[in-house]
């Protein structure tokens, strides 16, 4: 099954207001989500749709209070959407809506559609680097841009709470055809979607009795863009939660951000790309293995 990425996330917020400033702030850029959502996008289209608690229609919460509703998954084709209707169906409602979504639960009750996926392919440059010792990127009399706005490329993971990451892994490994990429002991596992070859798109942390968002991330170019992109979204009075840092599973670096739907936000960069040879890594769960390094940052008022 071709699975290659979330292509959205759907989330609720209790300040409508509040949540378009957040995600314009964040850089992404405000589509036309109707008459009763808000409807952002990275640069290749993959996004999230942000609906009042209230609203009628919207998949069972499995968190109180402003959080995840659903994620949309998108897939290289309709031949993709059938095998997944039928892996499916055998065991579960699976409907299809007006646009060909296919929608289902995974084994905790979250909300997981399927669509042929609407993600842009990018032509992105990086950030030209110099290597003492090596012919330079940047080149004779040439500086960096630290004053470009940065607009985030493509939505990169996610990370949920689950109260058996055993049985949830079993699903999305079994029936939906991830590759899990690492593992932190009895607490959790990273995995990777078939069609994907970074390092995760999903990763689930155990915690008893709780479900629901712990954060969403979304890729920018490099180190660079991640730094001035945090910088300035601390300079807009939104707090930081953790980093800017560099995790050792997945090898991203990370910045992460409060956010008004249940979890965080984070700019991240340069993840891993494994294949089927990778042989998934297992540690102890804390801050030991959760960062090589991590430096806390604050805003200059």
């Amino acid at each position: 099954m071709s699975i290659l990425g979330i292509d959205e996330a759907i989330l609720t917020a209790a300040d409508m207001d509040g949540a378009r400033k957040y995600l314009l702030d964040f850089g992404l850029d405000e589509a036309d989500g109707g008459p009763d959502s808000l409807l952002f996008n990275a640069l290749d289209g993959t996004g999230v749709r942000v609906c009042a608690e209230s609203r009628p229609g919207l998949p069972a919460p499995v968190a109180a209070g402003p959080n995840i509703r659903a994620c949309i998954w998108g897939v290289s084709d309709a031949a993709t959407l059938g095998r997944l209707r039928a892996e499916l169906s055998g065991d579960r409602e699976v409907r299809e809506d007006q646009d060909g979504t296919l929608w289902s639960e995974d084994d905790d009750g979250n909300a997981i559609g399927f669509r042929v996926t609407r993600r842009k392919t990018l032509s992105l440059q990086a950030n030209p680097v110099n290597v003492h010792g090596l012919p330079p990127q940047r080149g004779l009399n040439q500086v960096p841009e630290f004053g470009k706005a940065v607009r985030p490329a493509t939505f990169s993971h996610l990370v949920l709470y689950t109260p058996d990451a055993s049985r949830i892994e079993a699903f999305y490994a079994k029936r939906l055809g991830f590759r899990v990429t690492d593992r932190f002991t009895g607490a959790g596992f990273f995995a990777r979607a078939e069609g994907n070859a970074e390092h995760h798109q999903l990763f689930f942390i155990e915690r008893a009795n709780t479900r629901g968002l712990n954060h969403i991330a979304f890729h920018v170019s490099d180190h660079l863009e991640m730094m001035l992109a945090g910088k300035a979204f601390a300079e807009k009075g939104w707090e930081s939660a953790w980093g800017p840092g560099r995790h050792i599973f997945g090898g991203n670096h990370f910045w992460y951000f409060k956010s008004p739907f249940g979890g965080n936000f984070e700019f991240d960069c340069d993840m891993d790309v494994v294949d089927d040879f990778w042989s998934p890594r297992e540690a102890k769960f804390g801050p030991e293995n959760a960062a090589v390094w991590v430096t806390p940052y604050q805003a200059s008022k």
